[in-house]
């Protein structure tokens, strides 16, 4: 494929940073492509230190890290080599010029907006309109369920991240209700994580969907890429939702990515004593999201009534409340764990 001057120079500038470098994204802001030539003649040290003391102040003292941490990279690029390897895998680099109205959602990241994109598949689809589902990679039977009632009620395509679990689901449902579906990868596209679900990738590309990432073909898929990943799918969805997560989940980043930018979130609440669902439940009540309506009631469980009735009748510590529920107090000091994450005592 023919990349001109600008384009090789812009992939050669996103391969130098991880993604969502702040700093690395202000240069190319004040300098363009210029930048790798500013470095290349030794004038980037004092250029952008000017630059930055006139535009930018808070990122002086972090410049010399960029500037290491460019000369630990350029030496070992190859442009040309990583195009190469992403052709070999399908997927090619994709320019804001092609898909405007993605670029457009991308730019609610500001400075961790990203500098192109690696599809494979068709990238036209990028243009359409989104909702995220996201959950845990180890759901519950009822948690794949509702996943496919989630994709099946938004009636829209779907974008997630291609994991197991909850993100798989919901890439299956959209496949089988002939639904857009696009997932965003973590590393290189030659790298698409996890080798289980690569059949379901295969079909979501056949299907006129894609896999997309923000990394050139060779990158690694690590934590880090993960955590900043999320924010691509928060960036692109017009309204996310979590599916099912426990209390410490990645989905919570994915979420706080979407409320920050403005975008609607919405989680699927639960039975209070569900760990599975302990991190939907706290995002509501934190107002991070909105309870996600399938028309039902999510009552308390019955030992968790007991507690609440205890409570009412003047029992305060877990002792009294053991006593007056007839349950065992480290039983108690659980449900009352529970009930204030639900948000129904403080």
């Amino acid at each position: 494929m023919h990349l001109d001057d600008s384009q090789h120079e812009l992939i050669l500038w996103s391969m130098l940073h991880e993604p969502g470098d702040a700093l690395a994204h202000k240069i190319f802001e004040l300098r363009g492509v210029m930048a790798l030539e500013d470095y290349r003649v030794g004038r980037a040290r004092t250029l952008w230190i000017e630059l930055l003391e006139l535009y930018a102040p808070e990122y002086v003292a972090k410049l010399p890290d960029l500037i290491e941490r460019i000369s630990l990279r350029l030496p070992h690029l190859d442009v040309a080599a990583a195009v190469e390897r992403g052709i070999r895998w399908g997927a090619r680099p994709v320019f804001d010029f092609q898909i405007p109205k993605t670029f457009q959602r991308f730019h609610d990241l500001g400075s961790h907006a990203p500098y192109l994109l690696w599809v494979a598949g068709d990238e036209g689809c990028l243009e359409q309109e989104f909702a995220g589902v996201v959950g845990t990679r180890s759901p519950s039977e009822r948690g794949l369920r509702n996943a496919n009632r989630v994709v099946s009620q938004i009636r829209m395509s779907v974008v997630s991240g291609g994991a197991k679990g909850i993100d798989a689901a919901a890439h299956r449902a959209a496949l089988d209700l002939k639904q857009t579906t696009v997932a965003f990868m973590a590393g290189g596209l030659d790298r698409a994580y996890p080798m289980e679900n690569w059949e379901l990738f295969h079909e979501m590309v056949r299907s006129s969907g894609a896999l997309v990432s923000e990394l050139a073909p060779g990158a690694s898929p690590s934590r880090f890429r993960f955590l900043q990943r999320n924010r691509l799918i928060a960036a692109i969805s017009e309204y996310l939702v979590v599916v099912e997560a426990g209390f410490r989940s990645g989905s919570k980043n994915t979420a706080n990515h979407a409320r920050s930018m403005g975008r609607d979130v919405f989680a699927v609440a639960g039975n209070w004593g569900d760990a599975g669902l302990q991190g939907c439940n706290a995002m509501i009540r934190e107002g991070i999201a909105s309870p996600w309506d399938f028309g039902e009631q999510v009552e308390p469980t019955l030992d968790q009534k007991r507690v609440l009735d205890a409570m009412r009748e003047g029992c305060q510590e877990p002792a009294a409340i053991a006593r007056e529920a007839g349950l065992g107090i480290s039983q108690v000091i659980r449900e009352l764990r529970i009930l204030r994450l639900a948000g129904e005592i403080s």
